[in-house]
């Protein structure tokens, strides 16, 4: 099988550019794909010296420099090599300047540096992981998000996605025969995000979870049981008209945490 290189070249940790090279590699058949990753790259001799290496591979070379001047002297580098590259970023740059009719500051790093924003999304993924499953209902009020569902609908890795771009959530299990908190109906009710899903999918997720943990509790996964916690997490819902309902059958928790984001706070929210 052949052997690809990418060599991802940033001034900062190059940590974007690898995310996104990545989900595209996702678009194609299985490959025997290698990345190396080049950060903090500031000089011209450290970009012509990457190029070298690029071309004893062969590597492609995605890069992103916020300095005009790097992403040009990368570009001179790789035509004189003959390397494949890809300028990831400089042409969102120039036509966001052309845009908003304003030069941009070529400050690397700058996505990555240690900001008020920064400690914010510490703080808030600091909070979601202690108010996962019902931990710390006596500060419920804090949350941006409440989440409620019964076990494996996705709960707690909602939670964390969202927790990591700076939203404090938590998290209620539903369970039958037991009462939700009462902390729960004492807070903005709009908050409340009721997680549904069908008795098909979420047997089928708790089947996967017992293999991987080795257990043989078979009740957990059982078809009757879970269509009955559903029914009564559902009827729970029902009486809780304020509760935005979403349905995470089929979806990755990405594209739920956007769906929960967009109409709880709507598409012009904060990212």
């Amino acid at each position: 099988m052949a052997e690809y290189h990418i060599f991802v070249v940033s001034d900062g940790t190059g940590e974007t550019a690898t995310k996104m090279s990545k989900a595209a590699l996702l678009q194609f058949k299985p490959a025997n794909t290698t990345f190396v990753r080049h950060s903090n790259v500031r000089s011209v001799d450290m970009v012509r010296e990457i190029v070298r290496a690029a071309e004893r591979e062969p590597a492609l070379v995605i890069h992103t420099f916020a300095s005009r001047r790097l992403r040009q002297e990368m570009e001179q580098a790789c035509q004189e090599f003959n390397v494949a590259s890809l300028d990831l970023i400089g042409p969102l740059i120039e036509k966001l300047a052309e845009f908003i009719e304003t030069q941009p500051a070529e400050t690397p790093g700058l996505l990555h540096q240690v900001d008020d924003d920064y400690f914010d999304r510490i703080d808030a993924l600091a909070f979601t992981v202690r108010h996962d499953d019902n931990r710390s209902p006596e500060d419920l009020h804090e949350a941006d998000i409440i989440l409620v569902g019964v076990s494996r609908t996705s709960k707690t890795p909602l939670g964390i996605y969202l927790g990591q771009e700076g939203w404090k959530v938590a998290n209620i299990p539903v369970v039958m025969g037991e009462e939700l908190p009462r902390e729960l109906f004492q807070v903005d009710q709009s908050r409340i995000v009721g997680l549904m899903t069908t008795p098909e999918r979420l047997a089928e997720v708790r089947k996967a979870r017992l293999s991987r943990l080795g257990s043989l509790d078979s009740t957990y996964a059982d078809m009757k049981r879970v269509a009955a916690e559903l029914e009564y997490c559902r009827k729970i819902f029902e009486q809780n008209a304020d509760w935005l309902l979403v349905d995470v059958a089929g979806k990755s928790v990405e594209e739920t945490a956007a769906e929960i984001l967009d109409r709880l706070f709507g598409k012009e929210r904060r990212l």
